[in-house]
């Protein structure tokens, strides 16, 4: 959000002092809206608002997790610089061109074979689980016209606008539940965005509002999947897609949940981490179960070719 407004919101704030002092600033923000500039004559508002909420809430606890993961790198000891193993009085080191030692031995020469040539099973795999793409960052993506994260209910995508387009009215936005088009309102007007949203949205829930990401201006669309149940491999038709099954929610958002849902959600997880494994999901491993019960109450029958579908 732009902070060129900082400072009057500030002598607002201060100015409702005492007890319940955030509220009070926020009542009277609600108040100008309604008096000033009939904002709730449509009840739609009030879902945005609620949403834009919800969004600030889980942009607070990413703020406080980046400050508390930079503390702790700021805390931590720099690392000692390598020691070189000291050389004997009465060994004979041969010089390069450059006066840099040449190993000769040949128990150096296999040793430095060693180390260069072979590569542990078990450091290729924790290379393989490092990679960014298997762990997406906040269960999005980034590509060179915009960075998104999402949740199961909704998706945030901060795209970039051109240089010297910083506010909203500078921008012409169209949001429809299939696909999205951002123009530039002034001289050639410039198309910033247009696809196919990768499923159908909620386009009286989904909202868009300029301000800095990064050090750079942005549109952000706080968009409503209207399948609240399923990951987005990327927002647009046809661009970068990230590994949905390497999605790991954080277990305080599944306890948001409510119970049947939450069922859901796990479940899907569940299958998703065994069809990643090469296993049976929880539905084949059901009806693997009701074929062994059924075989064990009809020894006589022959399933030798029986199939599971």
């Amino acid at each position: 959000m732009s902070s060129k407004f900082d400072d009057e919101l500030k002598k607002i704030y201060d100015g409702h002092s005492g007890i319940g002092q955030d509220l009070k600033f926020i009542q009277t923000v609600f108040g100008f809206m309604r008096r000033k500039a009939g904002f709730f004559t449509d009840d739609s508002h009030a879902r945005k608002m609620l949403k834009m909420a919800k969004m600030h809430v889980a942009r607070a606890k990413q703020d406080a997790k980046s400050r508390a993961a930079a503390a702790a790198a700021a805390a931590a000891p720099a690392p000692k610089p390598m020691e070189e193993a000291p050389m004997g009085d009465g060994e004979v080191v041969e010089l390069d061109e450059n006066l840099n030692p040449i190993e000769t031995t040949t128990a150096r020469k296999e040793a430095w074979n060693e180390n260069t040539t072979q590569q542990p099973q078990d450091t290729q795999q924790t290379q393989d689980d490092d990679d960014p793409k298997d762990k997406p960052s906040g269960n999005g993506g980034r590509t060179d016209r915009y960075l998104w994260t999402q949740t199961l209910s909704e998706v945030t995508c901060h795209v970039w606008l051109p240089d010297g387009v910083s506010r909203g009215k500078d921008i012409d936005v169209k949001i429809t539940p299939k696909g999205i088009q951002i123009r530039t309102k002034a001289g050639e007007k410039k198309e910033v965005l247009c696809g196919e949203w990768h499923k159908k949205v909620i386009t009286d829930d989904t909202t868009w509002v300029v301000e800095d990401v990064e050090g750079k201006a942005t549109a952000t669309i706080y968009i409503s999947k209207l399948d609240q149940m399923g990951w987005w491999p990327c927002v647009l038709k046809g661009d970068p897609e990230i590994d949905t099954q390497k999605i790991q929610p954080e277990n305080s958002k599944l306890s948001d949940l409510d119970g049947s849902t939450r069922a859901t959600v796990e479940k899907m997880m569940f299958d998703q981490n065994q069809k990643r494994m090469g296993k049976p999901t929880s539905d084949e491993m059901k009806k693997q179960d009701m074929l062994k019960k059924f075989m064990e109450q009809h020894p006589e029958m022959d399933f030798s070719n029986a199939k599971i579908m």
